[in-house]
């Protein structure tokens, strides 16, 4: 297997093939509420923490996306064979150093987890990307073999298309963040990353080797796709259900005061 660094070195010396431009939705600077009271014991305490200004993608990375990565030889090809009839399918079984490696040939960056879970969810505290309460026909979740509280509501039980829920959109109107794949964040994943008062990654050390996950995925049939769930796995781990999103920083916008009325959506930008 080659290493991420290698990888990388690769990358800088590969001939130059530009992307093509993805989608993003630009997140405001502010505050929102992190955590679940109601969640794992890893997402307490509830409390606001304020959040610079971001873009993050408007769906996950799909596997026309990194099929250029691919070509550009900047990224590696993938053990796990993706499903190229379908090349707007999320790309799946991509380790965490593959995800940091294509979001750093497209000029940009794995969000951190506190950035995701404000796309996810806004800032009123909401526990689904659309909302208090949950529904099967807004995500792709809950299926797994037939099996899960989705299963007999039509639930396909396999990654889908991007984008195939638009009912399922967080407050800003980004997508696909209640199942589909799980997706990568920067962070090294730490239980008590949030008695944080700041929103800061969380780099950790070399040896610390857990990354964090968010989203939930197609066929996680023992947990809700909630804003503020947390999954730690391997960073060199891969899986069917695994992809990503890239985010970049973007220039501070005004911070709205707390409580402030919030627009549906966040603006689009390419």
């Amino acid at each position: 297997m080659m290493p991420w660094r290698t990888m990388l070195l690769l990358q800088a010396m590969a001939p130059i093939v530009l992307p093509t431009a993805t989608t993003m939705v630009n997140i405001p600077a502010g505050s929102f509420v992190r955590g679940d009271e109601a969640g794992d014991p890893d997402e307490k305490p509830v409390q606001r923490v304020t959040v610079t200004a971001f873009a993050i993608d408007l769906t996950e990375v799909t596997v026309e996306h990194y099929a250029e990565c691919v070509k550009a030889k900047a990224c590696r090809t993938l053990a796990q064979k993706a499903d190229t009839a379908n090349r707007t399918l999320p790309v799946t079984g991509v380790s965490w150093q593959e995800a940091t490696a294509y979001c750093q040939w497209v000029g940009k960056r794995l969000p951190s987890e506190v950035e995701w879970e404000k796309a996810a969810r806004g800032t009123d505290g909401r526990r689904y990307p659309w909302g208090h309460e949950f529904s099967c026909q807004r995500g792709n979740f809950g299926n797994f073999s037939m099996d899960g509280r989705c299963a007999e509501e039509g639930a396909p039980g396999k990654p889908v298309a991007v984008g195939s829920y638009p009912s399922g959109a967080s407050p800003y109107g980004v997508l696909d963040m209640a199942g589909n794949v799980w997706e990568w964040t920067q962070d090294t994943y730490r239980h008590d990353a949030y008695r944080r008062v700041d929103a800061s990654v969380v780099r950790g050390t070399v040896s610390e080797k857990l990354r964090v996950l968010r989203g939930g995925g197609c066929c996680s049939i023992f947990g809700l796709p909630r804003a503020a769930d947390r999954l730690a796995l391997p960073l060199d781990y891969r899986d069917g259900d695994i992809g990503f999103r890239c985010a970049k920083d973007v220039p501070s916008q005004p911070t709205p005061p707390v409580g402030a009325e919030m627009k549906p959506t966040g603006d689009v930008a390419k």
